[in-house]
């Protein structure tokens, strides 16, 4: 008989928009508290579009305004020599890092690999 298997969850982070800015700052503190394979954000505000970074140096994502980001990194795996195979995962302690976008308005082109 196999074991049932069951869902596990990370401690959720928050972070104050307000202190938002145009440089990129750590939305979740030190960093995720185990491993993650499904990631959500929101973008709680009506006017700000936001960019986030795995590194906080180069923009990877884009976020505007009341919109929710969910990435699956299990069911958008693919077995690619540059990140391994297998189940892809954030590593615990992977900071993301947001800051307000600088071209809102323009059309945003997004890839995970």
């Amino acid at each position: 008989m196999t074991s049932p298997m069951y869902v596990q969850c990370t401690e959720k982070s928050e972070f104050d928009m307000a202190g938002l800015t145009g440089s990129f700052q750590a939305m979740n503190g030190t960093g995720f508290d185990d491993q993650v394979r499904i990631m959500k954000i929101w973008n709680p505000s009506t006017t700000v579009s936001i960019e986030v970074s795995l590194d906080g140096v180069k923009a990877h994502d884009f976020i505007p305004p009341l919109a929710t980001l969910v990435v699956d990194f299990q069911a958008n795996h693919q077995d690619a020599s540059s990140s391994g195979s297998g189940t892809l995962i954030v590593r615990k302690g992977q900071i993301l890092y947001g800051r307000t976008a600088p071209n809102p308005s323009f059309l945003q082109i997004i890839g995970y690999k």
